[in-house]
């Protein structure tokens, strides 16, 4: 079994980078890039790569998409074994990026993750038992995310995605089983209806949550034991190529250090590190 149990999103990922300053209203010309992605497939992906045992528990589809995520994943070295196909199209992610790797705008559909009902999850019942650590992200359905909380007994990581989607962080905090979250700013700001780090901690530390890793893009990160809080340095890319998945290498990197009992503020620093070795294209670099 696995040292580490994902659960979460994996969709095909269509990322079209222009050329030249972004002009609205218009065709750009520009180039287009098809990738496997998903948060819980990107944190599983990047988890292999660092040469964590993991495996992805997901959804995909009975289509072309569903296999070129499923062979990519597993390439990378991810347990897919648990991967459901479901007669719904495999999930997508469609970016637009300016020409200096930004992102202008996006559109998910993730209904395939929807289908990550509560039987997906009992049906896991000794992969989570066995796993040190289970991460999952805030695609999973509210009901699925509780399940997976009281099944995993405190060592549950959620990354909550997006910003409508953190909301379910707040509702599965009510278990007292999470171990840890990882949302940004926009999501902390959702949730605890501040961007004052000390403000929001104190939010999150009084639903019950002792440990809480802030994403603050170039600002880096901030993290809270509940007993004190650190400022993590970001690592600046010498380039940026794309920022998309950054936010899932951080994660990754978070939780290998977690994996090696490395302190909270030491595990965040690899998360930043692994973030701008993505940012900056280093991927295939990564040891």
């Amino acid at each position: 079994m696995a040292d580490i149990a994902v659960f979460g999103g994996a969709n095909i990922d269509i990322k079209a980078k222009v050329n030249a300053p972004n002009r609205l209203g218009t065709s750009n010309p520009g180039i287009v890039t098809t990738t496997a992605g998903g948060v819980g497939r990107n944190i599983a992906h990047n988890l292999a790569r660092l040469g964590a045992d993991v495996a992805l528990i997901s959804v995909v589809g009975h289509d072309v998409h569903g296999d070129a995520v499923l062979f990519e994943t597993k390439r990378a070295g991810v347990d897919v074994s648990r991967v459901v196909r479901s007669d719904i199209s495999t999930g997508s992610y469609v970016a637009l990026l300016d020409h200096d790797g930004e992102m202008i705008s996006a559109l998910s559909d993730m209904r395939c993750a929807d289908l990550l009902t509560p039987d997906v999850i009992v049906a896991q019942e000794k992969t989570i038992e066995l796993a040190r650590l289970v991460v999952a992200d805030c695609n999973l359905p509210q009901e699925s995310l509780n399940l997976l909380a009281a099944m995993a007994g405190g060592k549950l990581v959620i990354e909550p995605v997006s910003v409508p989607k953190s909301r379910k962080l707040i509702e599965v905090l009510k278990t007292g089983q999470v171990y840890l979250a990882s949302p940004n700013f926009d999501q902390i700001e959702q949730m605890a209806g501040t961007r004052d780090i000390e403000s929001a901690f104190r939010f999150l530390h009084g639903k019950g949550l002792t440990n809480v890793v802030i994403h603050a893009g170039p600002e880096g990160a901030f993290v809270s034991d509940g007993v004190e809080i650190e400022h993590v340095e970001a690592q600046p890319p010498q380039r940026i190529v794309d920022v998309t998945g950054a936010g899932d290498a951080a994660v990754a990197g978070l939780v290998y250090g977690l994996l090696h009992d490395e302190p909270l503020a030491v595990a965040a620093a690899r998360g930043q590190s692994l973030a701008g070795r993505v940012i900056a294209g280093a991927f295939s670099t990564l040891e």
